[in-house]
């Protein structure tokens, strides 16, 4: 259990560089250039965790899944994931893109039917609350703009996570990533070839985007599932309630962005709301 646990930690605290890292990057190489080398790269750690052999196990449902999962949660929505970051503060991207499991519980009861404790639901009423205060600025429609591209991305996101599991049930998450993320990788190339957007990585910016695709992306998933096996599915979820304030504090070390209140109001919110929507039950934690 406790070795799960700093799986699981470890994951957050690379996962709250992602946002830090691209912002630090973004004048060096444009949104859809960065998300198609990250994937490049990331593609190179999944590789070997691949179960080629149990593919066979996968139904013609489960590949169409896997079609527009990749299309349009890895390729498009990650893409507007990385535009909108562009735009806005990474702290507020960090606290936004954090309700992405609590979109996972809401997309479970709508397609999945599973039920959950009231105390679940009012974590998720307040975990969109939070979102919303941090988002939204009043008369700055640019703003408010990208911020909705990060909730779209975490809404698609969510539903890569719930549609997923199965998916990954048959094979595993390393097959499921691999395969999605190729696909997003041909998404992308056709987008940019649609926007008339050249494909290049400068050499300055290459350390960074290999740390973004290799550590941040392959290896940091692959300890947050190996934690999450040594723990639990809430125990892993609920982890994430740290992300935003990581996030927060790398931003104002490495790119001098300043606390405000709105952002500290959002962030403590959405901490709340993914403790009370993950917190375990006994019977959770023993399983």
């Amino acid at each position: 259990m406790f070795l799960g646990y700093i799986y699981v930690y470890s994951a957050i605290i690379i996962f709250s560089s992602i946002e830090v890292i691209s912002k630090f990057i973004g004048s060096s190489i444009g949104p859809l250039n960065l998300w198609l080398f990250r994937m490049i790269f990331a593609i190179f750690v999944f590789s070997p965790f691949v179960k080629r052999k149990t593919l066979k196990n996968l139904s013609l449902r489960d590949w169409l899944n896997l079609l527009w999962l990749g299309v349009f949660a890895i390729g498009i929505g990650t893409s507007l994931f990385h535009i909108g970051l562009t735009h806005i503060s990474a702290a507020e991207v960090a606290i936004v893109f954090s309700s992405n499991p609590l979109f996972v519980l809401l997309f479970s009861v709508v397609i999945y039917k599973e039920r959950f404790p009231i105390r679940v639901y009012l974590g998720m009423a307040l975990g969109f609350i939070a979102a919303i205060i941090t988002s939204y600025i009043p008369g700055q429609f640019s703003h408010d703009l990208y911020a909705l591209y990060i909730i779209i991305a975490a809404i698609l996101f969510a539903l890569y996570t719930v549609v997923g599991r199965s998916i990954s049930q048959k094979t595993s998450s390393a097959t499921l990533n691999g395969i999605s993320f190729g696909i997003g990788i041909v998404t992308v190339l056709c987008l940019m070839g649609w926007l008339h957007n050249p494909i290049r990585l400068p050499f300055k910016a290459i350390p960074y985007v290999a740390y973004l695709g290799i550590i941040a992306t392959g290896v940091a998933y692959l300890l947050f599932f190996k934690g999450v096996q040594k723990t639990s599915a809430s125990l892993g979820s609920m982890a994430f309630f740290v992300k935003p304030w990581l996030a927060a504090f790398l931003a104002f070390l490495i790119l001098g962005e300043k606390f405000t209140l709105r952002r500290d109001i959002g962030g403590a919110l959405m901490a709340l709301s993914l403790i009370m929507a993950y917190w375990p039950s006994k019977r959770s934690i023993k399983s």
